[in-house]
């Protein structure tokens, strides 16, 4: 029997340092992460637990107490529980690693596979994972490394010298969040077969499993060797090599002599025992942990703060515990309802200009406050006040000034900084307007020896143009250059518009250049010696029939070090096309909110406009858009995001067989319509609408039942670049919300049970967005195996309980088609049926498909590409060969590969039972 409660700790973090705290072990710890059972959005971890504190220590409020001003409102705090094999922990200090010695098993010097399950802190800082290099004596065989960004290198040497040394790089970083257990593969062919070497990368859940490419392979001209050194196999650090030491968990190697080769080494540190020095591996090789390596099986279940420590006592006050309730920092995070800043605004917090007048103030202002402390821009008081609050340049940004009609102003702004010769000028505009002239006054005193120099643009909606001069004061003289006129300039319209002077000072020559909307309009040059921004003024002319509402904002000075002109525009037109783990790590990046993203860039959905939200809300909306989960990391106090492309093709990461007894109660799958959604429609903030996508025939469609289920109808605004997203993503929410079967909400593991417990360290591995199998389930479930994915979790721990509850939702309609995949990546052809009635047991099946469509392959011109499986109603079959190349067809297959087998009539349909489903 399983011995409870499990050993468990309980730590606060103060001074410094982690220190363990008391717990009532009579009293159970409940914890419970990412999205609830029915719920849509992951909230807040949060846990419960009492703490003893009968010495008066957890007194926060207590002078006498010990850790009075140590502890208090939001206190670090984590729980850990140890149970099952260990891996090997390496904190990324002094040469921890885990090695073995020289041994003939080591010496590959052809094709190499090499396979790691690792979890690293990071998977965007570089780590020498693994390697046979060592520098002394030249024994450099090979060595795999992780590089800032995030993308593997293979490195190897034919010879063992420096010199010598080649290296290949994965063309795509690796798709982990920070802390994520991942399974790498790197494989070398020496010799393609067209006079080159080419290197592999992969990822996966398993590594006997299915691997994703991570990128494409790289190869390059000429074959190659690997050196038969006599180093030893170092993981983790190597001796004399100068990349990171690896900062995580190792869990398994596998070393193959050639592709998919024989094994060489099989490390499995889950074998060993907890806290030794020393263990076997399966090939023989004896592994010792080095410096601040550890094998350790401390699962830390849940980091979190404690919000209040609420005392208590009996009536003798000689009993006393805290109760507390600890929570991921998402509680904290959510407090308050101030939306975020603009995404202008908070780009240039986060890039600081020499000086910015935002002109976002209220309706009662008399001048427009800066961002960096210098004075207000003002109006000039001979000439009419802007309207402060009325103005728009864009829907998503904060309201600012209008210019009102029939008036003639101007608006004064000074920078107080002295900045540099070289600078940029821009601003915000938007409506027809009638004239506007911008004056960029540099710090010239206007004397003989101290020249001032004048930038002009003088923006004229009729005839639509923008004219630039330059005026130039020394003493009793001036001067007026004429430097261009841009014609159509595009600006004199109800659209945002970011308009930029810069100039760039070379000896005595002042280059030039105007930007509209990022792009380069016109460009030139002045004899003269420019000199930094002293002044800016917008005078405005208003007056007249033709006058038309306009609209300007965000006044911003640059020195040399400023952003592009197209950045900038980028920001204030709120970064359309962002990919959605992109701008997840720009808001929590200027929000200072640590997160990690997992999930190929180029796989995320392309997000709209971004809005002024609420920091969790606008991550939520980003989340929605994606399909993909935000949740909290359960070994630190930081986010995480799972992108929608993580999802997809996943091995099982636990595999619950119901008929061995390790599913408790309550098991109650429901045969309801919860989730049906055959009639979607998605509309692009701010855009289109799609074409409804609609599921018009089966089990799942609109038609009335019997012959559908009926409409179900359903509606999605999302964040999205493009009105052609619009299409994609109602088709695919349509084909989630048709998926056919059993919904199990929830599925209870009890790990008292020896039977469940012996699966520990797959139970304690799966998280938010993995995938569980469940296999022998009972007939009235259907004959297939069910795969769910995790939304969130429920744990219990205690004296008499431990149990951990998974919510969860269909892990089917996320397996999506792979092109020249062998099972995913074959196409379906529509509406084949058995020609004949077949019975329980034969192997020959004959169809035919319908006149005008696509007929199955045979094994006579495609015999490579056989077998593979069809359903038949709902049996699973294995077609081993076909024969015919007609419409009708004789298959000759496998019966009953589902565990289910019966008479099938004439008629039934007959269907790949793997479709290649094209992911959104």
């Amino acid at each position: 029997m399983v011995s409870l409660p499990p050993p468990r700790t309980t730590e606060l973090y103060y001074g410094g340092a982690w220190h363990t705290a008391k717990a009532r072990e009579s009293d159970p710890v409940t914890i419970e992460r990412g999205v609830s059972a029915e719920g849509t959005t992951a909230g807040p971890s949060a846990a419960t637990q009492t703490l003893d504190n009968t010495a008066g220590d957890l007194s926060p409020r207590n002078p006498a107490s010990p850790l009075h001003g140590a502890i208090g409102r939001n206190t670090p705090w984590r729980f850990t529980v140890q149970a099952g094999g260990p891996w090997a922990n390496l904190p990324g200090t002094g040469t921890n690693a885990l090695t073995t010695p020289h041994h003939a098993n080591l010496a590959l010097t052809a094709d190499i596979d090499l396979r790691l399950d690792v979890a690293l802190d990071s998977w965007r800082e570089e780590m020498l994972l693994a390697g046979r290099y060592e520098t002394v004596g030249n024994h450099r065989s090979w060595a795999l490394v992780i590089l800032p960004s995030g993308r593997l290198q293979f490195i190897w040497s034919p010879d063992g010298t420096l010199a010598s040394i080649l290296n290949l790089v994965s063309t795509d970083p690796v798709p982990a969040y920070s802390g994520q257990r991942l399974c790498l593969r790197v494989t070398l062919d020496v010799n393609n077969g067209t006079g080159g070497k080419t290197v592999s990368f992969y990822t996966g859940q398993q590594l006997t499993g299915r691997w994703q490419p991570l990128g494409a392979p790289v190869t390059t001209a000429g074959t190659t060797t690997i050196f038969n050194a006599t180093a030893g196999l170092q993981l983790g650090s190597v001796t004399g090599y100068s990349a990171q030491r690896m900062r995580g968990r190792l869990h398994r190697l596998q070393l193959r002599n050639g592709i998919n080769g024989p094994l060489t080494v099989n490390l499995n540190t889950a074998t060993a025992t907890p806290g030794a020095t020393s263990f076997p591996d399966t090939t023989g090789r004896v592994w010792t942990i080095r410096d601040t390596t550890t094998l350790t099986n401390r699962h830390i279940r849940m980091a979190g703060e404690v919000p209040a420590w609420p005392p208590s006592r009996d009536l003798s006050g000689a009993d006393r515990t805290v109760t507390i309730a600890p929570a991921g920092i998402m509680r904290r995070l959510g407090a308050g309802n101030r939306p975020l800043d603009s995404s202008l605004r908070r780009f240039l917090i986060g890039t600081p200009p020499l000086e910015c007048w935002p002109l976002t103030d209220g309706k009662e202002a008399t001048g427009g406050a800066s961002l960096r402390g210098s004075a207000p821009a003002l109006a000039s008081g001979r000439g009419a006040q802007p309207l402060w609050g009325e103005g728009e340049v864009a829907d998503w940004l904060e309201p600012t000034v209008a210019l009102p009609l029939q008036t003639n102003g101007t608006l004064t702004a000074v920078p107080a900084a002295t900045g540099t010769a070289n600078w940029s000028v821009d601003f915000l505009r938007t409506g027809r307007g009638q004239s506007e002239l911008i004056e960029i006054s540099d710090r010239g005193r206007g004397s003989a020896a101290d020249p001032r120099n004048k930038w002009s643009l003088y923006l004229q909606a009729v005839p639509n143009q923008i004219l630039l001069f330059r005026d130039s004061y020394a003493g009793d003289t001036s001067s007026t250059a004429f430097l261009a006129t841009v014609a159509n300039p595009g600006i004199y319209d109800d659209r945002l518009h970011h308009i930029r002077f810069m100039t760039l000072v070379s000896g005595g020559t002042t280059f030039w250049t105007l930007f509209i909307d990022g792009s380069l309009a016109s460009t030139g040059s002045q004899a003269i010696t420019g000199r930094p921004v002293g002044r800016i003024e917008l005078l405005w002319d208003q007056v007249g029939s033709a006058a038309a509402d306009v609209s300007f904002g965000y006044l911003t000075c640059w020195d040399n070090t400023g952003p592009g002109a197209d950045t900038v525009y980028r920001a204030a037109r709120g970064f359309p096309g962002e990919p959605a783990g992109e701008r997840i790590l720009r808001l929590s990046g200027e929000h200072g909110v640590p997160v990690s993203v997992g999930g190929a860039v180029d796989a995320q959905t392309r997000l709209g406009i971004q809005r002024q939200e609420r920091y969790l809300d606008a991550l939520d909306t980003i989340a929605k858009a994606d399909l993909g989960f935000l949740f909290e990391r359960r070994d630190d106090r930081a986010l995480a995001y799972r992108a929608r492309s993580t999802l997809y093709n996943q091995d099982p990461v636990l595999v619950l067989d119901f008929s061995a007894g390790v599913i408790s109660e309550p098991f109650r799958p429901t045969d309801d319509d919860k989730d049906t959604e055959n009639d979607v429609a998605v509309t692009r903030e701010g855009g289109a609408t799609s074409p409804r996508a609609v599921l018009a025939t089966g089990r799942m469609s609109v038609q009335d039942p019997p012959d559908g289920a009926g409409r179900y109808d359903e509606d999605y605004t999302l964040s999205l670049e493009a009105d052609h997203q619009t299409a994609e993503h109602a088709q695919w929410r349509m084909h989630m919300g048709t998926h056919d079967g059993l919904r199990y909400t929830q599925i209870t593991l009890d790990l008292g049970n020896p039977r469940v417990y012996a699966m520990i360290d797959d139970i304690y591995r799966a998280d938010v967005g993995d995938l569980i199998r469940l296999t022998g389930l009972p007939d009235d479930h259907g004959p297939d195996d069910v795969d769910l994915i995790i939304r969130g979790y429920k744990e219990e721990v205690s004296a008499t309980r431990w149990t951990i509850t998974f919510n969860c939702r269909p892990g089917a309609p996320w397996e999506v088609g792979v092109v020249e995949d062998p099972v995913l990546g074959r196409v379906d052809t529509d509406g084949t049926t058995l020609s004949g009635a077949l019975n329980a047991t034969s192997g020959t099946v004959n169809i035919l498909t319908g006149t005008g469509l696509h007929r199955w392959i045979d094994s006579a011109t495609f015999g490579s590409m056989f077998p593979f499986d069809v359903t038949v109603g709902s049996e699973v079959m294995r077609v081993n060969s076909c024969l015919g190349t007609a419409l009708s067809q004789t298959f000759f297959v496998t019966r009953g590969i589902n565990g289910f087998q019966k008479a099938h009539p004439s008629g039934t349909p007959v269907r790949l039972t793997h479709p290649m489903r094209t992911a959104l």
